[in-house]
């Protein structure tokens, strides 16, 4: 108990401790640091040859289902769409100034790039490094061909990735060298992260630890937690407004309910549920569907472990609800049927799941945390997912002469970026091993106090991050490429203050 109460003294004591005024300037260290520039220039022409020799071998970019959901959007200039609209607004603004599918790939294989040297110079800046453990950072994060990869996918992961990077970066600043534009950056960058994907929502939890990490006072932290919550809110209140308007349904995010009701329908099998368990006549309706569904194909298709089946296939349950309610109330449309069902949809999956909480664990949370320990490559297998062509849609966005798409080998992309999960998995290991070693041996390693408070940051990010990825998706590789960036990062950097303890070991023996 002693030594747990001398541990948390201890950050206390690291908190209330600043920093010195005569640090150099980041641009200084940056731009008159020789081995700085060397790195920038390697990055700079990296960035340049990896891709003139990648669109050599793919010179159309890539697509699946959900591009043409992005594309269709910008075209039509929705207001709302299937997808968070962010991304779509960022094809609209792309496409007003070239048509090229190279030049928004080339922007896209930038921002990720410039998202991971912010966090490498970030790192730099602040924890000095031995410069074999910076090159292998540097090798690590610039060359990674994942990221060619995800650049070439018209969707919105390449710019998510890169801004959060970004954003990451600066609640490194936030604990180390705070100030006041930095609480405005971090608005507004976390108001365009939330526009591209709604996972970001647990994003504001890291970066109020941050806050509360920082050697500042209330007033900055009380702006700091407003900041970054008001964005959030004031965009879900305004996709409630405009949901409302076009569909007549006031929900934030029918995808969300569809989701959920995938997660819980893994369970169905495994559990009785009475009609009398329900909470409204919908779901009762609902469940005979989901309950004739299971009867029918119990045979055939014995229950998988993960899947999205549920979301996507056109027999599944939920789609024939929706047809069904389309149907009976005579909605006009695709778009507003799939958002009427949305609020059964949640309330269904949410009984369930709360009901039948061990079940929902066992058969759904438990696969989930295999596929975060070695997450699917999905749609990083083929090109294309496999096809010779595209939609129309993308014909007539990019200007392209003809449906054909080409490239070198549609399938060896899953030979090169197989390694990929498990480069996640070893460094998830690395990280939490190492973090877990050093935090509780922090006096006998030293550590400078911005240091601590960062490793502790490192260690609330991978906590929410884990638990909000197994409970909200069955999880994916492009899911995870932000945090196996971040995490690859934080293991180097442990790494070295693990050998830089062993050296001054052997220095006094």
């Amino acid at each position: 108990m002693s030594k747990l109460s001398s541990w948390f003294n201890l950050i206390k004591n690291n908190i209330r401790t600043g920093h010195s005024k005569d640090a150099e300037s980041f641009s200084r260290f940056l731009f008159k640091n020789a081995d700085n520039k060397r790195y920038l220039d390697w990055g700079f022409a990296a960035i340049i040859i990896q891709f003139v020799i990648f669109k050599l071998c793919y010179p159309f970019a890539d697509f699946f289902a959900d591009s043409y959901t992005y594309i269709n959007a910008a075209a039509h200039h929705h207001n709302i769409s299937f997808r968070p609209i962010g991304y779509s607004r960022f094809l609209e603004g792309i496409h007003w100034v070239t048509t090229s599918d190279t030049s928004l790939t080339f922007i896209q294989y930038f921002i990720i790039q410039a998202g991971a040297l912010t966090l490498f110079f970030t790192i730099r800046y602040f924890y000095p490094l031995r410069k074999v453990i910076s090159n292998i950072m540097f090798i690590v994060l610039v060359f990674n061909p994942a990221n060619l990869y995800i650049s070439n996918y018209i969707c919105s992961d390449a710019v998510y990735i890169g801004l959060c990077l970004i954003w990451f970066s600066l609640l490194l600043w936030i604990i180390n060298r705070p100030a006041w534009i930095q609480l405005i950056l971090l608005s507004g960058l976390m108001f365009l992260i939330f526009t591209l994907r709604f996972a970001a929502i647990f994003l504001p939890a890291i970066a109020l630890f941050a806050l509360l990490l920082s050697n500042r006072n209330l007033l900055f932290k009380l702006t700091g937690t407003v900041l970054m919550v008001l964005p959030i809110s004031l965009t879900v209140q305004y996709i409630k407004n405009i949901t409302a308007k076009e569909t007549g349904i006031p929900i934030f995010s029918a995808f969300g309910s569809w989701m959920s009701m995938n997660n819980a329908l893994h369970m169905y099998p495994y559990i009785k549920v009475q009609d009398a368990d329900l909470p409204s006549t919908d779901c009762k309706e609902l469940n005979r569907i989901v309950k004739q569904y299971f009867n029918s194909h119990a045979a055939n298709k014995p229950y998988p472990t993960l899947t999205f089946d549920y979301l996507w296939a056109l027999n599944s349950p939920l789609k024939e609800y929706q047809r069904s309610v389309q149907a009976s109330k005579k909605i006009s449309n695709y778009f507003c049927a799939w958002h009427a069902v949305a609020p059964v949809f949640s309330q269904y999956s949410n009984s369930l799941s709360l009901q039948h909480p061990a079940v929902f664990a066992h058969y759904y949370l438990w696969p989930n945390i295999k596929w975060y320990c070695l997450p699917p490559l999905e749609s990083f297998i083929i090109y294309n997912v496999g096809n010779d062509t595209v939609d129309s849609v993308a014909i007539k966005w990019f200007r392209y002469k003809g449906e054909r798409v080409t490239c070198i080998n549609k399938t060896i992309q899953a030979t090169i970026l197989q390694p990929q999960p498990y480069w996640f998995l070893l460094v998830n290991i690395i990280c939490c091993g190492a973090l877990a070693v050093v935090l509780v041996k922090a006096k006998r390693y030293a550590l400078p106090p911005a240091l601590l408070r960062t490793l502790l940051l490192a260690g609330g990010f991978w906590i929410v991050n884990f638990c909000f990825s197994i409970y909200a998706a069955p999880i994916v590789f492009r899911f995870e490429l932000f945090p196996a960036i971040v995490f690859t990062a934080f293991s180097l950097l442990l790494i070295d203050r693990l050998l830089k303890k062993n050296t001054h070991h052997s220095a006094l023996q």
